[in-house]
């Protein structure tokens, strides 16, 4: 090992004390040494033993059974009787145990399962900002090099709780704004689905990393589009993006904003788009019903820079025309449908 060699190694090792890993570990790494995992298990918990699902259940106040359905509905392995609950987990239950106490444990447990998946997304987004970075660099480097800016990463990751924070409340408040909370589950609001065309043929012709690009500028365009309008992004499926807002009229800004973005996009082909207003069903942060099926419907049938509308109101959309009443699939009655033609 020359000097420079050396020197990276010594980083690397004065990296691992400082996040807390055992001197006498490190005093033991070589080059087969998972100094990753080192600095991870040692900067992300504490050194204390770990629990069984019973302990952290009796800790709480917590049926035993709700405990280990919750840890696998929050997409943890269910780790039996074993000690390897993270003694960090008794707050996070010590919560769930008062939201079971106040509104049962079914409907915590719903919840407890979106908490779950929104937070895996947000982990697997920050390990995606890590990768694309070392992609942009396209500089070659060895394990110690490599092992120092995964270091760099993982602490910075000690920010992202502090952001959901406050985060979290700002987007509750917003929700409580949007919609109307009560005890029925159905209210009115709007739809739209904006689907893009060619993409898979563009990842032929271009790659995957500059389509990749595109369509991360695409769902950048349609969060900000939403969040304008009152409304926001539900989810992307593949290349659609389904939104929700209050009205039939903010459903086509964002729409109409959407096809002009891909229209103006210099990788992606085109897009059209679906929007109905009526009475929806909100689950869990979905929305379901027969105006989502509608709005869906209604993106099959439009064509390429078209937006298709169907909603009371729809007559009132700047450059609307009426298409009169047409038979879309899976649905019993003809549909009132406009045509917005935006590019």
């Amino acid at each position: 090992m020359d000097s420079d060699e050396l020197q990276l190694r010594n980083r690397v090792k004065l990296r691992l004390l400082l996040a807390g890993v055992d001197k006498d570990v490190v005093e033991a790494v070589d080059d087969d040494t998972p100094v990753i995992n080192l600095h991870r298990e040692a900067f992300l918990w504490s050194d204390a033993p770990r629990m069984t699902v019973k302990e952290i259940a009796a800790e709480v106040g917590l049926d035993v059974e709700v405990c280990r359905r919750a840890r696998m509905l929050l997409g943890l392995p269910d780790p039996g009787d074993l000690a390897a609950c993270r003694v960090e987990e008794v707050e996070a239950f010590r919560g769930l145990a008062a939201g079971v106490e106040a509104f049962g444990p079914d409907p915590v447990l719903h919840f407890t399962r979106v908490i779950g998946s929104a937070l895996a997304t947000v982990a697997e987004a920050s390990l995606s900002v890590f990768g694309r970075s070392l992609a942009d660099t396209k500089v070659e480097m060895c394990d110690d090099e490599f092992a120092l800016i995964a270091f760099d990463a993982l602490e910075l990751f000690a920010v992202v709780p502090t952001v959901l924070a406050s985060v979290a409340r700002l987007q509750f408040d917003l929700a409580t704004t949007r919609m109307s909370v009560g005890m029925e589950p159905a209210q009115h609001g709007a739809i739209a689905f904006v689907d893009l065309a060619g993409s898979t043929e563009a990842t032929v012709q271009l790659g995957a990393d500059v389509v990749s690009a595109a369509l991360s500028r695409f769902e950048t365009r349609a969060v900000e589009l939403a969040g304008a309008h009152g409304g926001r992004v539900v989810k992307f499926i593949g290349d659609e993006a389904m939104i929700h807002t209050a009205t039939l009229e903010g459903a086509v800004e964002v729409a109409m904003g959407l096809v002009r973005h891909v229209h103006d996009d210099l990788v992606l082909r085109s897009a059209r788009a679906g929007v109905a207003s009526g009475e929806l069903i909100g689950r869990d942060g979905d929305w379901f019903g027969t105006t989502v099926n509608r709005a869906a419907r209604l993106v099959e049938r439009a064509r390429s820079g078209q937006v298709l509308l169907s909603g009371e109101g729809g007559d009132q959309i700047d450059g609307a025309i009426a298409r009169g009443r047409l038979r879309l699939r899976d649905l019993p009655d003809r549909q009132e449908v406009w045509r917005v033609r935006v590019s």
